[in-house]
């Protein structure tokens, strides 16, 4: 049996997610609405629609990468299983010039996620890695 991805259109002329093709990873989320989008700002833009992951899922909005070369970027984004509300998605203008949303256009995708419901202990220690404590670029720039 499938899972299915509920969702109520809460304006008319909302587009639901859809994949463009299957095995995608992401669902194309869609604005709902004409939105400016100065130079440096974020802004947050309706999609019209609210949805009902299937039990144990939820989702993270992320980037579009036709929008990501233009610098047109997601921020905050997840999506989580018991929320009802109205989607937006905050995009930023990380470019130089304005950028115009129509209604209709593709602005991030929504990228489903299993929940996970982890015990959380504090510990005095962590096993051993290779990696350690590395990060922020400890595994170098370059291949050899």
């Amino acid at each position: 049996m499938q899972d299915t991805l509920k969702v109520v259109k809460l304006v008319p002329t909302a587009h639901p997610p859809e994949r463009a093709n299957d095995g995608d990873l992401g669902y194309d989320l869609f604005a709902a609405e004409k939105v400016v989008i100065d130079a440096g700002a974020a802004v947050l833009v309706k999609t019209g629609i609210a949805m009902q992951f299937p039990d144990g899922w939820g989702g993270v909005i992320k980037d579009r990468s036709s929008m990501a070369v233009r610098r047109i970027t997601v921020s905050a984004g997840v999506i989580d299983n018991g929320y009802r509300g109205e989607v937006a998605v905050v995009l930023n203008n990380n470019s130089q010039h304005t950028f115009v949303i129509e209604p209709g256009h593709k602005i991030a995708q929504l990228v489903p996620v299993p929940v996970t419901s982890w015990r959380v202990v504090v510990a005095d220690t962590l096993s051993d890695t290779q990696r350690g404590s590395g990060g922020f670029g400890s595994t170098g720039m370059k291949k050899e």
